[in-house]
């Protein structure tokens, strides 16, 4: 009896142990820019490490690019090593006749997903303050003559139909 209570002591105390420590934390953050150097200026960046499996961290992209990423508690940073990233951004569409969101600005749809993305960083113990996410824009709609607000607009010829 005194052996097995023993056994389940030193099991809770190894438990114990294992379940205190996690990854390491390090502050991250960096900036997120198109091919010519502009910045992304809206969404969200997701990363997912690969040294520690089912980790992930994320953070808001700010009007300048910039973003935080935050794996635990609001801007802790993420854990050390290499992480595939993703850009999520959520493109609203009006159901307004001849009228189209503006591809302005907006990301290459494959950087929104893991298997397609192509972006990775690598986030030393130490920290990383300058991240740099280089992303592809979608490329501008056919048919579009003028912008009005951030937001395209389409010529309609006098027989009803938008151009493509």
């Amino acid at each position: 009896m005194k052996a097995l209570l023993a056994t389940i002591a030193i099991v809770g105390l190894v438990y114990a142990a294992g379940c205190s420590k996690g990854p390491k934390i390090v502050p991250a953050s960096g900036t997120v820019v198109f091919e010519d150097g502009s910045p992304v200026r809206v969404g969200k960046i997701e990363t997912k490490s690969l040294l520690f499996e089912g980790v992930q961290a994320s953070g808001d992209i700010a009007s300048d690019g910039s973003f935080k990423l935050t794996t635990f508690s609001d801007g802790d940073g993420a854990t050390i090593g290499e992480h595939q990233c993703v850009v999520v951004q959520f493109i609203m569409a009006e159901d307004i006749p001849n009228f189209r969101p503006s591809t302005l600005g907006v990301v290459n749809p494959k950087h929104n997903s893991y298997a397609t993305s192509g972006l990775k960083i690598t986030i030393p113990e130490t920290g990383a303050r300058d991240l740099k996410l280089v992303v592809s824009g979608v490329k501008p709609r056919a048919g579009v003559t003028s912008k009005h607000e951030g937001h395209e607009r389409i010529t309609v010829p006098p027989d009803g139909k938008s151009n493509p």
